[in-house]
């Protein structure tokens, strides 16, 4: 498999999900892309004592300056945010919900990322016009009702917006869509359309749910998706719009300015997800994420190291996908080293939580990414 698939998981439609970071084991199948999460098994032991402090200094919150002065930023759980995923549909789903609830409350668990937008598809009804246009809105869960119920239980809330692989509005506004040779609407191999970079249209879009979340109780807004694709006729892609020479990294970054402008006018943080070897390597890998731009646009860079997405000989492993400690320890260490001289942003790894290509992550696999971790002195992680 090639280095540069650090991506979610697509290769397979079913797959095991075992967590247990403190004496706690639950499994969950899915069985599809977007398809509800089904816990099969749970054992539950005590919360443990809080880790160190993820970001010295900055435990409760940042202070951001603005034009017109500083903004109060939410406190953050001072032992570090340790999330676990949800997609809508377990936000909305009662009985997987509440499963989920008692699964951070039994455990080091402190946060949530929910999907508001993945894969075009937005997870509540936001009043975004063109979201409304094209029935982007799905009202697969009621943030109304969620959010009240993760303040109660102290659960710091994520929301998840992927941006730029978005087949509805790419579909319903070619316009807007990374396109082919012939003017049609481009699909990746996975037959998914993507969104053009080069448009300020699609900037404002993901934008715009971005504030609906905020304005919802969400306390940090997660770009994902925010680049170029990476698969399929990638010869074959073309760009309306761009201007001549223009570096991909550079459109990333200005996009990612762009909306960190926006979301921290409106109170909350903003972070994003890269793929796991942006830190190893110094170009943007052709997808626009160069490390040492993002970083600047971002309290909370999230590289998604996943062992299994590492190709066999990375880092000189012969199969990283065994080796969870390793792999975690080697590439999160390269970006705690380039990561130093930027104060602003911290990591905040995604780590693996379920079973891919032959090997069972389970409560061992799981412990040994957070110790790597933590013998890096991060403290903050999400489990996919």
């Amino acid at each position: 498999m090639s280095t540069l698939m650090n991506n979610r998981i697509l290769s397979s439609p079913s797959f095991l999900r075992t967590l247990a970071p403190a004496g706690l084991i639950v499994v969950f199948a899915t069985t599809g892309l977007g398809c509800h999460r089904q816990p099969v098994r749970a054992v539950e032991g005590p919360k443990p004592v809080s880790m160190p402090q993820a970001h010295p200094g900055a435990p409760v919150g940042f202070a951001v300056a603005q034009a017109n002065g500083p903004v109060s930023m939410p406190p953050l759980p001072p032992e570090g945010v340790r999330g676990i995923y949800l997609t809508g549909w377990t936000a909305g789903t009662k009985t997987h919900f509440n499963h989920l609830l008692k699964l951070v409350d039994n455990t080091e668990l402190n946060a949530m990322v929910i999907d508001v937008k993945d894969d075009g598809e937005v997870s509540f009804d936001v009043d975004v016009p063109l979201a409304k246009k094209i029935h982007a809105n799905k009202k697969m869960f009621n943030a109304a009702k969620v959010m009240p119920i993760l303040a109660k239980h102290n659960i710091f809330p994520i929301a998840r917006i992927a941006c730029m692989r978005d087949t509805p509005l790419a579909e319903a506004r070619p316009d807007l869509a990374v396109q082919d040779a012939n003017g049609n609407v481009w699909h990746d191999r996975s037959n998914h359309a993507w969104l053009n970079p080069y448009k300020k249209e699609v900037w404002d879009y993901n934008v715009d749910i971005a504030l609906e979340a905020i304005k919802h109780g969400f306390k940090d807004i997660q770009f994902d998706y925010v680049r170029f694709p990476s698969e399929g006729r990638l010869s074959n892609l073309r760009f309306p719009g761009k201007p001549k020479d223009a570096l991909r990294e550079d459109q990333i970054v200005a996009f990612m300015k762009y909306a960190h402008e926006k979301v921290h006018a409106q109170g909350a943080y903003f972070s994003a997800d890269v793929f796991g070897l942006t830190s190893l390597v110094t170009n943007d890998e052709g997808i626009g994420q160069k490390f040492v731009k993002v970083i600047k646009n971002v309290e909370f860079l999230s590289p998604m190291v996943y062992p299994s997405h590492y190709a066999k000989g990375e880092y000189g492993i012969p199969n990283p996908n065994t080796e969870p400690y390793k792999i975690i320890h080697l590439s999160v260490g390269d970006a705690v080293k380039k990561i130093k001289k930027v104060q602003t942003c911290h990591l905040r790894p995604w780590i693996q939580d379920f079973s891919l290509y032959g090997v069972h992550y389970g409560a061992a696999q799981v412990k040994a990414q957070m110790k790597a971790l933590s013998d890096l002195g991060i403290h903050d992680f999400l489990l996919w």
